[in-house]
C-alpha cells in the first residue's frame, strides 16, 4: 500500500468518526429535549396568578405542586422527600413553607428558584407591612433568598425591593414579569360610568390597597357607581366581614360591594366598567390592573412602586386626591379616548418562555 492510498484510507476513516460522534451527539441532545425536567412548585394558599404559574410551568415539565398551609404540612416526610425526585424547585414567596426544602437543599443542591413578589420582600413601617419590617421574618426572607439559586422578580420595581431590602446581588435576580394572556383579546367594549376596583378585603389590605381613598372618592361623585371586587376575609385569609364592615360604616350609597364572584362576572365587569382605580400604597406589580387594561378600562393609579411601571403611558398615574378626582371627571366626560397599549412583555407567552430558559437550560 503506498503512501496515497494511506492517506485516503486515514481520510474516510476520520470522516466516518466525525459522523459517527455527530450522530450521537445529535441523539443526545433529542433524549435531552425529549426528557422532561422534574418541577416541585411550592405555595401557601392557591390565587389565579399562583394557578397560571401551574399551568405554564406544566408545559415546560413533568410537574408536582405542594400547596403548604400549616407546619403539619412543613414536615411531612411525604412532601419533604419530593426533593429527592425533582430537578427544580419553585416557591412562591420566601416565607415559612420554603424553609424545610432550602434547608434541605443544602443536601440535596437541586436548583431552588424563588418568586419573591410582594410581602417578602417589602418594607413599610408606616403602614406595618412587609416581612423586611420585622426582625426575625427579615432574617429568614434575607437567609432563603440568598440560599436559593435565582431569586425571580415580577416587577423592575420588586427587584430593587430585593436588593435594597434583602441584601440580594443583582446578578442572582432574573425579572420575569407577572402576566395574562394578551393575545387574541377582544379590543373595546360598549362601557358604562362607573368606577372599578378589585382586591381582597381585610384589615391589611385597607390601606395597602388604598381602599381608605376608595371610599373617599367615591363621595366625591355621588350619581356614579363604584363597584369593589374580592373576597372579605381576616388577615390570616380566612371568611371574615370585619373589615369589610368598618369600610361599609363609612361607605356612601353609591358604592356596591360584590365580594368574590366567578370569573365570568368579573370579566363582564371590567367589560363594562370605564375606569379601574388603584390607589394601593404598595404593589410589587397589580394583575388586576393589567386585566383591566386588557379590558378596555382607563386606569387610574397612585404612584407607589410598580403601578406605574404596569400601566406605563395609559390612563392617569395620580399623586392625590385632587389629581384623581380630575382624572375621573376627564373620563367619565369622554375627555380621554386613547386606547390601551399594553407592554407586550406582560403576557403569558412571555412569561413561560422565560421561565423554560431558566429553568431547562
Amino acid at each position: 500500500m503506498n503512501t496515497k492510498q494511506l492517506r485516503k484510507i486515514q481520510k474516510l476513516f476520520i470522516n466516518i468518526s466525525y459522523q459517527v460522534l455527530r450522530y450521537r451527539l445529535n441523539l443526545e441532545l433529542l433524549i435531552m429535549s425529549l426528557k422532561k425536567t422534574n418541577i416541585l412548585y411550592i405555595l401557601s394558599g392557591e390565587t389565579r396568578f399562583k394557578q397560571k404559574d401551574e399551568l405554564l410551568l406544566a408545559e415546560i415539565g413533568k410537574l408536582k405542586k405542594l400547596n403548604l398551609l400549616n407546619i403539619t404540612d412543613y414536615v411531612n416526610p411525604k412532601n419533604l422527600s419530593l426533593i429527592k425526585w425533582c430537578d427544580s424547585v419553585v416557591i412562591w414567596f420566601a416565607s415559612f413553607h420554603a424553609l424545610p426544602f432550602t434547608i434541605l437543599n443544602q443536601i440535596f443542591n437541586k436548583k431552588i428558584y424563588i418568586i419573591a413578589g410582594g410581602y417578602d420582600v417589602a418594607n413599610l413601617p408606616e403602614i406595618n407591612y412587609g416581612s423586611m419590617v420585622f426582625g426575625f421574618r427579615r432574617k429568614l426572607g434575607q437567609w432563603l433568598l440568598n440560599n436559593a439559586n435565582r431569586v425571580i422578580a415580577v416587577s423592575k420595581s420588586n427587584r430593587n425591593e430585593i436588593i435594597q431590602n434583602c441584601n440580594v446581588k443583582p446578578q442572582k435576580i432574573k425579572l420575569i414579569y407577572n402576566a395574562i394572556e394578551l393575545k387574541n383579546s377582544e379590543k373595546s367594549f360598549p362601557k358604562k360610568n362607573q368606577v372599578l376596583t378589585v382586591g381582597e378585603i381585610n384589615e391589611e389590605t385597607v390601606l395597602r390597597k388604598g381602599l381608605d381613598r376608595f371610599i373617599q372618592l367615591s363621595k366625591a361623585f355621588p350619581n356614579i357607581e363604584f363597584i369593589h371586587i374580592g373576597k372579605w376575609t381576616d388577615k390570616h385569609g380566612k371568611p371574615s366581614n370585619n373589615a369589610l364592615n368598618k369600610l361599609k360604616s363609612d361607605a356612601s350609597e353609591n358604592i356596591k360591594f360584590l365580594g368574590f364572584v366567578s370569573y365570568d362576572i368579573l370579566k363582564r365587569t371590567f367589560q363594562e366598567s370605564k375606569i379601574y382605580l388603584q390607589l394601593s400604597r404598595h404593589e410589587a406589580f397589580g394583575v388586576s390592573v393589567l386585566e383591566a387594561m386588557k379590558y378596555g378600562c382607563v386606569p387610574i393609579v397612585t404612584n407607589a412602586y410598580a403601578l406605574p411601571e404596569v400601566v406605563g403611558e395609559n390612563g392617569f398615574i395620580v399623586q392625590n386626591q385632587n389629581e384623581c378626582i380630575f382624572a375621573i371627571k376627564k373620563v367619565l366626560s369622554n375627555q380621554y379616548d386613547r386606547e390601551n397599549r399594553i407592554n407586550p412583555l406582560f403576557d403569558l407567552s412571555e412569561r413561560k418562555a422565560a421561565f423554560e430558559r431558566l429553568i431547562t437550560h
